[in-house]
């Protein structure tokens, strides 16, 4: 059906079949709009709604974050269902804990977030200094504005106060430490029968017969993979933005005509004296209080002195109401900002000026002119944009072309590269477990080996690599999966039947071995060469720090005890005096391992104040997270959540 439309697409008929159905899709959507059912929130959680855009950057960010991690395996462990399920789920427990913290009266004031917004290395100039000009761009580039950045900081911070409150109350009973110390430190004394897999498989032998009448009964598990390679066209917008060539008379130009966004913006420091409102305090007393400072002030008075004895803003208070560099387009109180630089001199004092928190006067303590950077600072980056810009013309523009010219010549790629100007490259023979780079992408494999490209010789769809990389492809060649011949699988075979036979005679060897055992039979009498090996490692510990200490070298006996026989050894209950437990497993290598538990002791070694401390506070941590986690999945029980699938399976 699909390659006869392809074949009739200019004719009239397909453009009457097209024609219903975008008369049917219209005619679905506008019904939806009006019935008052199309949901435009990704979830809705207690009436707040998380929009499309706050999930469009968390996605963006976290799909960024795992780029970076993975690096060319992104694409090969990527899965998109499972990252849209784990970003709406993030972004519903945030809103929970926004609405918890809120309602329990956490708060922070914007002094906290630029407190906390100056530490951030990012926005610091190359003095170390808060630089606003740093912070805007920062922010714009994941498309927040300053002041709504600003706010998702305080929303953070009062998160962070509400987590940290949760935390810090787990309580651990001195008591649960000792014995968590104790359990922890604990020391087994164990020994190792190993039944090795590798000798006994030395003492196997098969026939030539055996092997190929297991080779002939099971051709199917001996075949070649199936492999194809592609001749492809690629559009890169990072490709294209590197190729551009720009004109340094362009790149003047540009900074010219946009000198206003690197225009670094006037600042000013200030110090304030604050009274806040309260159940004491309204706003005719505050102003009473202040107009008793200002006229001591205008006695002469210090601003610093009088801001020591009477601000309600402690913090700054105690530095004589510093309140540090302020910016005008910075988040923060805007009546405090605008009154701030409606001041005209240094020096110059504010009337009472009203905000969130209650009245303030504010000192102009010292102005900082804005100042334009100089071309040659800013050069680079103008360049950089100037060829994005041209890239992202050409990008677009080719992407479509692309698409449409793949779709109208489908025996052939050449139409579409000489109408871009691209290079048909060739890719190396990759198989269905995909090949290198952009081979290594799951739709790309999937296209590569569809019946429409291998069997019918058309050009892929166009594959979207990512928001500014795409690749079309046909077909150059295909080599079928096919028998493997005998020789070429013969000590495959043999090797593989060996294995078998060896798992089976290691398997009665550690069932006999354990009989013996369990009669009473020494373990150190059951060693036989390499092919049993008898280990006796003393008292060990759950980690290797807590095996029993040398006592000339004061550090621990090194033992090189197999971890999983470890991990083994302290699975097991204590043993009776006088009679060793036993535990028999297969090794990750296939070796059998038997493991002898002779007793159980409680570490003689004392635990250095510092190292208790650290474990105190790591099992706090532990109690805090999984307080933490108990308190989001309670909120979530007692919440109205809709999550919108819709939207979700549409993004």
């Amino acid at each position: 059906m699909l390659q006869l439309i392809r074949e009739n697409a200019q004719g009239i008929v397909i453009w009457v079949i097209v024609g219903f159905i975008i008369l049917g899709l219209s005619s679905f959507i506008l019904s939806s709009y009006l019935g008052g059912n199309v949901k435009t929130y990704v979830a809705m959680v207690n009436d707040n709604e998380i929009s499309d855009r706050q999930f469009r950057m968390a996605y963006n960010n976290r799909q960024s974050q795992l780029q970076q991690q993975l690096g060319e395996n992104f694409s090969r462990f990527f899965n998109e269902s499972m990252l849209r399920s784990s970003v709406v789920s993030a972004l519903v427990n945030n809103e929970l804990l926004n609405q918890l913290s809120f309602d329990a009266g956490f708060r922070v004031g914007p002094d906290q977030v630029q407190k906390e917004l100056a530490k951030v290395e990012a926005f610091q100039d190359e003095n170390g200094k808060f630089s606003n000009q740093k912070f805007a761009s920062f922010v714009e580039q994941y498309g927040y504005s300053a002041k709504g950045y600003a706010l998702e900081e305080s929303q953070r911070l009062a998160k962070k106060q509400l987590l940290d409150g949760i935390a810090n109350s787990a309580l651990i009973l001195n008591s649960d430490l000792a014995d968590y110390q104790k359990l922890n430190r604990q020391q087994r004394d164990v020994g190792l029968l190993i039944i090795n897999k590798a000798e006994v498989v030395k003492t196997i032998e098969v026939k030539e017969d055996d092997v190929k009448a297991y080779f002939e009964s099971h051709t199917a598990e001996f075949m070649t993979e199936e492999q194809v390679s592609v001749d492809y066209l690629e559009l890169s917008l990072k490709q294209l933005a590197d190729e551009q060539v720009i004109d340094i008379d362009e790149v003047k130009d540009f900074y010219e005509k946009n000198k206003g966004r690197y225009t670094i913006s006037g600042e000013r420091e200030a110090s304030h004296i604050l009274i806040k409102l309260d159940d004491n305090t309204n706003d005719q007393a505050a102003l009473a209080k202040l107009a008793v400072i200002q006229a001591k002030l205008k006695a002469g008075s210090s601003f610093a002195e009088l801001a020591k004895e009477n601000s309600d803003d402690k913090f700054s208070a105690k530095n004589g109401g510093k309140f540090g560099r302020i910016n005008q387009e910075q988040g923060g109180n805007q009546a405090f900002n605008n009154a701030l630089f409606a001041l005209k001199a240094e020096g110059d004092v504010s009337q009472p000026v009203r905000s969130e928190f209650g009245y303030h006067l504010i000192k102009l303590d010292k102005i900082y002119p804005g100042k334009v950077k100089p071309f040659e600072e800013v050069q680079a980056v103008l360049e950089r944009e100037l060829k994005g810009q041209k890239a992202e013309r050409i990008f677009y523009e080719g992407q479509s072309k692309l698409e449409n010219l793949t779709y109208q010549h489908q025996d052939s790629l050449e139409p579409a590269a000489e109408e871009i100007g691209l290079k048909i490259k060739t890719s190396p023979l990759f198989s269905r477990r995909g090949g290198a780079q952009i081979f290594r992408n799951q739709e790309v494999i999937s296209e590569a080996f569809s019946e429409e490209v291998i069997q019918e010789s058309l050009n892929s769809h166009m594959v979207k690599l990512s928001d500014d990389h795409v690749v079309v492809f046909r077909l150059k060649e295909h080599q079928p999966a096919k028998p493997k011949t005998f020789e070429q699988v013969k000590r495959l075979v043999e090797n593989k039947l060996k294995q078998e036979k060896a798992t089976q005679l290691i398997s009665d060897l550690a069932r006999q071995t354990m009989d013996k055992l369990n009669t009473g039979t020494a373990a150190s009498s059951l060693a036989d060469g390499k092919k049993i090996i008898w280990q006796k490692y003393g008292f060990i510990g759950r980690q290797a720090k807590y095996d029993q200490v040398d006592a000339t070298k004061k550090k621990p006996v090194k033992t090189n005890v197999r971890e999983e026989a470890r991990r083994a050894a302290f699975s097991l209950k204590k043993p009776a005096t006088g009679k060793p437990e036993y535990h028999s497993m297969t090794a990750n290598n296939g070796d059998a391992l038997l493991i002898v538990l002779q007793a159980v002791r409680d570490n003689p070694m004392q635990e250095d104040d510092s190292v208790i401390e650290a474990v105190h506070k790591q099992l706090a941590q532990t109690i805090g997270a999984a307080d933490s986690e108990s308190v989001i999945e309670f909120m979530r029980s007692k919440s109205e959540i809709d999550i919108n699938k819709t939207q979700d399976e549409v993004q």
